[in-house]
Order: C-alpha cells, then sequence, then structure tokens
C-alpha cells in the first residue's frame, strides 16, 4: 500500500468513524440533553446535574482524537484482511446459520470479559493517570462521553475488534452488528437518563444486561460496575455496587414520593445524637436518593411550627453524598435561637419534619480525575458542609489533598474531632487537620489563637498559590477577614468559595416603586400590589400570596423565581449565578420592583 493511499484511507476512515459517531452520540444528546430534557427529566439517573460546556468540549475533543485512532487501526486491519491474514468471510453457507449466532455470542463474551479486566486493570493507581484519567472527566455522562479516551485507552478500547478476527471465522455481518451493537451500548451506557424500564433488573436472564443506571454509577462512584454488556463480571468478582438494583428500582418510584404541593418532602428521625457542647446531629434514615446524591456542601430548609407561627431555617447537610444511605444535619443551637432551641428541646426519634430537596451553590462536585489540593477553612458550626466535602473527597478524589484550618475556642467544642482523627490515620497522606483554639491555654496538638494570614501564608509557601482552591464556611466576620487576606496574597476570586451563615443588611437606601405583580405559583395564578420599600416577596406574604421562601436573607435560594415581564433591582444576591440572572431569574425576598408591572413563575 503506497503512503499517499494509506493516509487517504485514513482520512477517509476517520470521517466514516466521525459519521457513526455523529449518527448515535448527537441524536441521543439533542434528544435528552436539549430537547426534551425537562420532559425526561423523570428519568434522569442523577437528579442533581453536573455535566456542563466545559464537559461537553472536552468529550467532544477527546471523541475526535479516539475516532483517529480508531481509524489508523481500522485501515491497518482492513489492509491485512484485504491480503488473507484475517478469518472474514463474506457467504454465510461457508459455515452455517449456526455459528453465525454462537460466532456472535462468543465474540460479545470475549469483549465483554476483555473489556471488564482491562477496565479494572486502567483503575490501577500506577495506571490510571495513563490511560483512563481522561474518561472519569465526567462524573455525570453525556452520549458525548462514549468515546471521551485517552489516545492510549482508544487502543485498548478497540483492541477486540481488530484482535478477534485473526482468531476466529467471522461473518461480515457479524462485524457489523457487533459494531453498532457496541456504540449503540456505549451511547446509552453513558446516556445520562435510565430507558431500560422499570423491574429490569429483576428479569429473567435480561438483569444480566448492563442498565444506564448500571455504568453511570461507574462514573458517579469510580470504584465498581466496571462491566460493558452484561453484569456477570461484577457480580462473580464482588464489584457491583450493592444498591445497584435499588437505585435503578428508584428512579422509577420518584413519582411516589410524598410531597405537598409546596415542595416540602417528609422525613422520619431515626436518630439524634449529641455531639460537643450545645451541637447535635439529626438523622434521617431510608431516604430516597435525592437526599443522598446531592452535592457536598448543600443544605436543606427546615420548616416547624412554633406556637402557631410558622418558621424556616436552613441548615447544612452533613452526611457524604453518595456514601451515607441516611441523611444528616448538624445544629448548634444559638441563643435566643428560636428554632435551634426548639429543634434541640422538642425532637425525638419517629417524629417527621417537612425538608425542602438539597440545594445551594457552595457545593463540590469530586471528579476521580482531578489531583488538586483544597484548603479548608471552618469556624465552629461552619464544619458542617466541610466536613461533607472533606469526606467526598477522601472517597471519590484518591489523588487530592486536603487541608483544614478549623477554628474553635475550646477543644471540648470540636464538632467530628474523633472523625477527623480517624481520617488522618486512615488517609495520612491525603488530609492534615490544623485545630486553632482561641479561648484555650497551651492547647494539645493545636494552635493558640486565630487563622490569620500568616496560617495561610504557611499554606501557600508548602504548595504554591495556583495549585490551591479555599473553600470557607464560619462567622461573617471570620470568613470576610479572611477571603480579605487570600485576595492580599494574590489567590483569584475563581478559587474562593465560601458559604454565610448570616448576611450583613446593606445600609444603602433602595429606591422603589408601586408595583402589579403577577405571580404564578405551582400552576396558579396571583395578582398582588407591593408595597414602597418592600421586597416583592415582603408585599406578597403580607397579603397571604403563597411565594416560596426560606430564609429571607438572599442564600438559601428558595425564592428563586423567574421574572418574564419587568425590572427589580436585587439588594443582594449569593445564590443566583450569571446564567441565572441572565435567563430573568430572580430572589424574590431580595427584589425591589422598579417598574409598575411585574410578571414572575417559579419552574
Amino acid at each position: 500500500m503506497k503512503n499517499t493511499t494509506f493516509f487517504e484511507n485514513i482520512i477517509a476512515m476517520y470521517g466514516e468513524n466521525l459519521l457513526w459517531y455523529a449518527g448515535f452520540a448527537f441524536p441521543f444528546f439533542f434528544t435528552f440533553w436539549i430537547v426534551g430534557k425537562k420532559y425526561f427529566k423523570k428519568i434522569r439517573i442523577q437528579e442533581t446535574e453536573r455535566a456542563n460546556l466545559h464537559h461537553f468540549k472536552h468529550d467532544l475533543g477527546f471523541s475526535a482524537s479516539t475516532l483517529l485512532i480508531f481509524a489508523i487501526m481500522d485501515v491497518c486491519f482492513l489492509y491485512l484482511e484485504s491480503i488473507g491474514y484475517t478469518f472474514i468471510y463474506f457467504d454465510i453457507a461457508d459455515y452455517g446459520y449456526w455459528w453465525l449466532i454462537v460466532s456472535f455470542l462468543i465474540v460479545l463474551f470475549i469483549d465483554d470479559m476483555f473489556f471488564y479486566w482491562s477496565h479494572r486493570a486502567m483503575h490501577h493507581p500506577k495506571l490510571y493517570k495513563f490511560f483512563h484519567r481522561v474518561h472519569h472527566e465526567s462524573t455525570d455522562p453525556s452520549p458525548l462521553t462514549a468515546f471521551a479516551f485517552h489516545p492510549s485507552e482508544a487502543v485498548i478500547e478497540q483492541m477486540m475488534h481488530v484482535v478477534l478476527p485473526f482468531l476466529l471465522p467471522l461473518n461480515f455481518g457479524v462485524m457489523i452488528a457487533w459494531q453498532i451493537l457496541s456504540m449503540l451500548n456505549n451511547v446509552l451506557g453513558h446516556l445520562g437518563y435510565e430507558i431500560y424500564p422499570k423491574g429490569w433488573v429483576n428479569l429473567p436472564l435480561l438483569q444480566f444486561k448492563t442498565t444506564s443506571t448500571h455504568h453511570n454509577m461507574h462514573h458517579q462512584l469510580f470504584n465498581g460496575n466496571y462491566a460493558l454488556y452484561f453484569t456477570w463480571w461484577d457480580k462473580w468478582m464482588g464489584t457491583e455496587f450493592k444498591d445497584y438494583e435499588n437505585r435503578h428500582k428508584q428512579i422509577f418510584e420518584r413519582k411516589n414520593i410524598k410531597k405537598s404541593t409546596e415542595g416540602w418532602y417528609s422525613l422520619t428521625i431515626s436518630d439524634i445524637r449529641q455531639e460537643v457542647n450545645d451541637a447535635f446531629t439529626i438523622e434521617f434514615a431510608n431516604v430516597h436518593s435525592i437526599f443522598r446524591e446531592f452535592s457536598a456542601g448543600q443544605h436543606i430548609t427546615i420548616k416547624v411550627n412554633i406556637k402557631g407561627e410558622t418558621l424556616y431555617r436552613t441548615f447544612s447537610i452533613s452526611s457524604i453524598p453518595n456514601t451515607d444511605d441516611f441523611l444528616t444535619v448538624t445544629i448548634k443551637k444559638i441563643k435566643y435561637g428560636k428554632v435551634t432551641n426548639f429543634l434541640a428541646e422538642n425532637l425525638k426519634v419517629g417524629d417527621s419534619l417537612e425538608v425542602t430537596a438539597p440545594s445551594g451553590l457552595f457545593n463540590l462536585n469530586p471528579e476521580p480525575a482531578h489531583q488538586k489540593h483544597y484548603v479548608m477553612i471552618a469556624g465552629g458550626s461552619g464544619i458542617t458542609p466541610i466536613y461533607s466535602m472533606i469526606g467526598t473527597i477522601l472517597k471519590f478524589e484518591p489523588k487530592s489533598q486536603i487541608t483544614l484550618l478549623y477554628a474553635n475556642r475550646t477543644s471540648n467544642s470540636i464538632i467530628f474531632k474523633e472523625k477527623f482523627e480517624k481520617w488522618a490515620i486512615e488517609f495520612p497522606t491525603q488530609i492534615e487537620v490544623k485545630h486553632f483554639l482561641s479561648e484555650e491555654e497551651s492547647p494539645k496538638k493545636a494552635v493558640k489563637g486565630y487563622i490569620t494570614r500568616i496560617s495561610i501564608e504557611e499554606v501557600l509557601n508548602r504548595y504554591g498559590k495556583n495549585k490551591v482552591d479555599f473553600y470557607l464556611c464560619g462567622p461573617e466576620i471570620m470568613t470576610n477577614k479572611l477571603i480579605e487576606d487570600l485576595q492580599y496574597l494574590g489567590i483569584s476570586k475563581e478559587k474562593i468559595h465560601r458559604e454565610l451563615f448570616l448576611i450583613t443588611a446593606q445600609n444603602q437606601a433602595n429606591t422603589s416603586q408601586k408595583a402589579q405583580v403577577s405571580a404564578k405559583v405551582f400552576g396558579k395564578s396571583y395578582q398582588f400590589e407591593t408595597q414602597e420599600g418592600k421586597t416583592i416577596l415582603q408585599s406578597g406574604l403580607d397579603q397571604n400570596i403563597p411565594l416560596p421562601f426560606s430564609c429571607q436573607s438572599g442564600l438559601c435560594g428558595m425564592c428563586k423565581m423567574k421574572c418574564t415581564e419587568g425590572k427589580v433591582m436585587m439588594k443582594s444576591n449569593q445564590v443566583l449565578t450569571e446564567m441565572d440572572i441572565k435567563e430573568g431569574y430572580i430572589l424574590t425576598c431580595q427584589s425591589i420592583p422598579q417598574s409598575k408591572a411585574i410578571t414572575i413563575k417559579n419552574l
């Protein structure tokens, strides 16, 4: 074969591969991820959507290189086939129909076996970054992820397709059917939506065919569910996630979850345990997947009725997503805190509480491919979301490192102290914990005083400012000062993430005018007039309009609605992203009307 012909064949084969990829991946991507996104939400596997434009671009780029590798291997294979080195045949009569069927089953079994063991091998720490890291960039895979491989992994992925025809007599039709099934199975495994029907995992024989959930869990949880076509190797080798069948089942039972018309879930308390001093943990067992697959760092809002008054408070989740089969919130009693004191003094096991689904933008979604350094800074009960984040990193980002700077008054007020000590022993190269105690003389294994700029400089001197991401949660006066220090030290805003407990009321006078508001809330329409100087939420609640809300401080996002007509000015915003604002979303608890007519709706 002449060089010009060789390269021309590669180009032609590459174009053909691109068409195959486009023909399989793009229709499913546009159908489920763009056009039918809302309709198919009911069968979405991961309820918290983590994939974004960055992941899509990444997947497209590496898919393009994968298909080029495939093209080179295919051209070499076809050349050897043309000179008679393979056992490919075209006339079915050569071996009969029985071999047509048997050979197809054999190649599926061998391909599946090879994939399982090669895939599992690529998860070995010494091989992972050279082969499989690229593919695991997407923890929430889409059809575009199906062929997003590092070039070295692409060779392995295509290996059986170019090796088996040299070992077995295979009809050309079997080769084509194998290729079609392989591509379709790959796309469906990365679909992000479960199209295999309810009960599939319990049906005879069919239960051994992998579902979309099976491989999705591999991307999300990393160490398990390595299979390609069939589940039996995972079952035989004990690498199938124990709750796989239950997760598949729960996708179709979401519609049966009891939820009020206002969107509140009822959870039953299974345990209440004292932590330290005035801190305690409430545990809800047997919760649905939405309360187990949240993003570490998110919160829920709890609704309570105290002497006829309905109150709402937001608490960070302290359980670890995709690991714990329960939901916990760890709460610290606050002096004169009406809700925290009520919860501490009145709750008992067996009681039910109304809560919202997890939400919040202060969160962390691990990606096993990352090798980052996280600096977690917490003060007092601000450790709650940080604890969930740390547990998540230790479980799902094995190559990342963590430095925790944790400030308290005394050693007796350190929440999760024993757990941190256990983690430090179990993960000595991955986590470093440094305590700061402000009111304890000569503390053991701790620094006397507060977290300061010097504390941060010590970390930066060891790891470098470009290699760390900062997550802060604690009293506002503390986090404000430390953010000033971080900016002074040259840390970019993109690397600083903060959760606020309280928000200082702004002193500036916000001009407003009366406005006629048309609000659509949970399918019902309401009309009301705003009052001067009051937010849309305040005016609505004063007139018994059931607008959704919780903290009323612009922190929880419960009052998020879309403004389709009119203008508002938000006094503060700690929740909405720039994209949210561009799309017209507002926080009604912070919105002052700037036009005579406002139309809003919740989605």
